[in-house]
């Protein structure tokens, strides 16, 4: 069965209809293109950032290995010591104990050996008294070697009742009996999963840093809105740089105060100050946790991780540097009789772009 429908459609006047010409007018300079490129920058460096964390986690997790490898090696050594060590024990004790055991045998085995040699001797003495001795002679002697052969037979008895047999047994510690017999694993390799925690950039952050010039829209219809206000610690001067973070901290450089770089939170609350090595001027954000910092006169910059400032590179100017940007893969710094130096991040020179820079920066000739 089939169904029809039927559609009204109302005309539409020409009025109403924009030409594909002029809706694409400044199509190059459009704040839709500009979107499409941050995204497309801060998703590759999203997906840098994710390869160089992966990279450390595997780091890490190869270290774990070697860590736990040499646990069971040191481990083993200290068994096999600690065991060797009770066996040399054990072994001087069972030594002992069968000397002992020894000596007392060898002891009533010396004296029985001496009876026996006594009795022999009575026996040779009987022997020769029947043969050449007189009946008088044999009854006297008789009598006397019966008296001896009863105190040797009464000594022998008391000597017999208190003997005894030494059966040696050794009792193996339970707890060696149990890792030999029940002990079945040496130990447990346990795996344990924490969330990595990974920040991806918003592509908004950066694109707040770049000037975007030939837009069809004048500058003087757009209208600011003041979102939040809040003190600058210990500040009097005006501030040289400021950048919002994917976290949300906001960092600032006083380089005309107090010449230091400050931490603050997104209710305008001061962190701390993070170290740096001179007073910071300009700031741009490179990744997630990493930023470029200017120092002005001392014209150089650094790129620090924001969270761990000992993981820091280094890169000098032959001038004062002042205002910089991040685009692209490139830094852009304003160096001073220079113009805009274009760097890449390991600080080899790409470009100069050649143009006055007079009021592009603060320079204090005090």
């Amino acid at each position: 069965m089939r169904s029809l429908y039927s559609f009204e459609h109302k005309s539409c006047s020409a009025a109403d209809v924009i030409s594909i010409d002029d809706a694409s007018k400044n199509a190059k300079q459009s704040s839709a293109l500009l979107d499409l490129e941050g995204t497309i920058l801060a998703t590759i460096d999203n997906v840098k950032h994710c390869i160089k964390d992966r990279e450390i986690a595997l780091t890490n997790v190869d270290q774990a290995e070697q860590t736990i490898r040499k646990t069971i090696t040191d481990t083993r050594k200290n068994l096999n010591e600690n065991l060797d060590k009770l066996q040399r024990k054990l072994l001087l004790e069972l030594k002992s104990k069968h000397e002992n055991c020894k000596s007392k045998v060898v002891k009533i085995l010396n004296q029985l050996r001496q009876m026996e040699t006594e009795v022999e001797n009575l026996r040779e003495q009987t022997i020769q008294m029947k043969r050449f001795a007189s009946d008088l002679q044999v009854f006297l002697r008789t009598r006397h070697l019966s008296k001896t052969m009863s105190k040797t037979i009464e000594s022998l008895k008391e000597e017999i009742s208190d003997y005894t047999n030494d059966n040696m047994e050794i009792d193996v510690n339970h707890v060696i009996i149990s890792l030999v017999n029940e002990v079945k694993l040496f130990g447990e390799i346990k795996v344990m999963e924490t969330m990595a925690n990974l920040q991806l950039k918003d592509a908004k952050i950066d694109q707040a840093q770049i000037q975007v010039h030939g837009l069809s829209q004048n500058i003087q219809n757009i209208s600011l809105q003041l979102k939040q206000k809040f003190d600058i610690k210990g500040s009097v001067e005006r501030i040289s740089g400021c950048i919002l973070l994917p976290d949300n901290r906001i960092i600032i450089a006083d380089y005309f105060g107090c010449g230091k770089l400050m931490e603050y939170n997104n209710n305008g609350q001061h962190v701390r100050y993070i170290p740096v090595s001179d007073a910071p001027y300009g700031l741009t954000l490179v990744d997630t946790e990493c930023i470029a910092v200017t120092y002005g006169r001392s014209a150089y910059l650094e790129i620090l991780n924001t969270k761990n400032t000992s993981d820091k590179k280094k890169l000098k100017f032959s001038n004062c540097c002042y205002g910089i940007s991040y685009q692209d893969q490139k830094l852009y710094v304003v160096v001073y009789q220079q113009g805009i130096v274009v760097m890449d991040l390991k600080g080899k020179t790409l470009n100069t772009i050649d143009i006055s820079i007079e009021g592009a920066y603060f320079y204090n000739n005090d």
